[in-house]
């Protein structure tokens, strides 16, 4: 029995760049989270397919057909994106720990940080896959804590099909928050490790209907962790 391949993430990158931009900008730049989920999930169906169909991961696939400087300069360009977003998950950790114990968030990375590292050195990675996705659920005590506050839902909605720049707002900060939002999207681990999980569990054009559904239902929705 093995673990199936990535269905779902809960990115604290997700979470902080949504909260800062919300509450700077209201829901007037929603479009761009709506388009860093769609292409999520159009890029990780391609590499799923991809992996399911050759039996390779997606860069091995990138190197052989663009060649190896071509490889190399994309593989280097995921893993920084891939150490930028690690940093920042790290102090997301460290920032809702703050939160909880009042205790200043610099004090916390580096306990964080350790804490992560034995976590992905001695647990094994099924027990990770399942304990931090079904963890990931916690995520709905975000929507529990919005219908609390009885919010106006209407003007939610309106300023949601309004991408207008509020006044006090420069074209360049608007577009700078619209790019960080949907790049806390399209993290480029999400789909290495969807399609090395491809190839791990061997999948063919068989298991095509189990990926669109890890893509579809599983990516920026419900953690899961099931079977093969």
């Amino acid at each position: 029995m093995e673990s199936s391949a990535v269905g779902g993430f809960v990115d604290i990158g997700d979470l902080v760049a949504s909260s800062a931009t919300g509450a700077r900008f209201g829901m007037h730049l929603a479009w761009a989270i709506v388009l860093g989920a769609v292409g999520i999930i159009l890029f990780a169906d391609m590499t799923g397919r991809v992996a399911a169909e050759s039996g390779r991961p997606v860069f091995d696939l990138v190197r052989e057909r663009l060649g190896p400087t071509a490889g190399l300069l994309n593989i280097a360009a995921s893993s920084f994106v891939n150490l930028l977003t690690l940093i920042a998950e790290v102090g997301g950790i460290a920032l809702a720990l703050e939160l909880i114990t009042s205790v200043n968030y610099v004090l916390w990375i580096p306990v964080c940080a350790v804490a992560v590292w034995l976590v992905i050195w001695r647990v094994k990675f099924e027990s990770m896959e399942c304990t931090f996705g079904v963890l990931g659920l916690a995520i709905i005590v975000a929507s529990v804590a919005v219908w609390k506050l009885h919010p106006d839902w209407s003007a939610l909605w309106h300023q949601s099909i309004d991408p207008s720049r509020p006044a006090s707002e420069t074209p360049a900060s608007y577009f700078y928050w619209a790019i960080g939002l949907f790049a806390s999207a399209m993290t480029p681990y999400e789909v290495i490790f969807f399609s090395s999980g491809a190839v791990e569990e061997h999948w063919s054009g068989s298991d095509l209907n189990e990926e669109r559904a890890n893509v579809f239902v599983g990516f920026h929705s419900v953690p899961s962790c099931h079977s093969h």
